[in-house]
Parts: structure tokens; C-alpha cells; sequence
């Protein structure tokens, strides 16, 4: 059983974010209901780490090891920080106010390498880089925009509100 300090630790609504992606309430996760119950949770799986994660519980995914994998996910999860280190090897301070990246570059890497995200999120990813009239994305603000400060605590509640 779960300390109260990792209860804590996931925030007061996994139960029910677990609930509302339980679509058939029969307790046990699919891999698409376990992925999307992640993703709300605010950890950000590849296809790599979700697969272990699902192949670590002998059958379909339940409460306990939905809970288990969101907490080494959420461990897990890249910093702002990181994050910034990562783009600096593809941006430029051309502009001697910040790393800068092309637009088509960022779009290019998110649908060719790793995970390709697919079009609708590619677009969510340029709604958030917010390119400049010269095609360009600050690095460091994407970053920032992409690590809200703390998302295990405000996806659950959104999930849950939407039941």
C-alpha cells in the first residue's frame, strides 16, 4: 500500500483521474486508457518507457500500478532546465537576446526523430513556440511554456472535473 507521503506526492485526484479513464469501470486500464491517464497525470511517456511500464504489471494496469508508474514517470520527467540544455545544441544566439531556433527545424525534429508527434500536435507544439515575425523560436521561453510548474497537480483535477 501507498505511504501518505506519495499519496501526497501524486495529488489528492488520482483516484478519480484513474476512474475517468477506467472507461469500462472494470478497474484495469487499456494501453490507450493507461497512456492517457499518464499524459493527465502529467507524465510524458515515450512509447519505450510506456511500454515497460504496462509490460511491469502482470495483466492490465489497476489503481495500484497505474499509481506506481505515474510516480516513476513524474520522477522521471525533464526540468525546465533540461529542457533548455537539450535545445541549446539545436538553436543559435544569433540575435544576441537568446537561443533561437527555425521554426521548420523544431517541426522537422518533432515529426522525424524519437516519438514523431503527428499534426495536431505539431501544431500544439507551434501554438506554444510562438515563432517570431522571422520565423524563430526562443528556446528558452518554449521550455517554460512546455514544464508548467506543477502539472501532476493540475491535470488530475482537470480529468476529474471533466467526469
Amino acid at each position: 500500500e501507498s505511504s501518505q507521503a506519495e499519496e501526497q506526492e501524486l495529488g489528492a485526484d488520482v483516484d478519480n483521474l484513474f476512474s475517468y479513464y477506467d472507461a469500462d469501470g472494470d478497474g484495469v486500464l487499456t494501453q490507450d486508457e493507461f497512456l492517457g491517464a499518464l499524459r493527465a497525470g502529467g507524465a510524458c511517456p515515450n512509447r519505450e518507457e510506456l511500454e515497460e511500464a504496462f509490460r511491469k504489471s502482470a495483466e492490465a494496469p489497476d489503481l495500484r500500478t497505474y499509481k506506481a508508474a505515474l510516480r516513476t514517470l513524474l520522477r522521471r520527467r525533464p526540468t525546465v532546465d533540461s529542457l533548455k540544455e537539450g535545445f541549446r545544441g539545436l538553436a543559435l544566439d544569433i540575435k544576441g537576446q537568446g537561443m533561437v531556433m527555425d521554426a521548420e527545424l523544431l517541426k522537422y525534429l518533432s515529426t522525424s526523430y524519437g516519438d514523431a508527434l503527428t499534426a495536431e500536435e505539431v501544431e500544439a507544439l507551434m501554438q506554444l513556440a510562438e515563432p517570431d515575425e522571422d520565423g524563430e523560436v526562443d528556446v528558452s521561453r518554449l521550455a517554460e511554456r512546455l514544464m508548467p510548474v506543477a502539472p501532476s497537480q493540475n491535470a488530475p483535477r482537470a480529468a476529474a472535473a471533466a467526469k
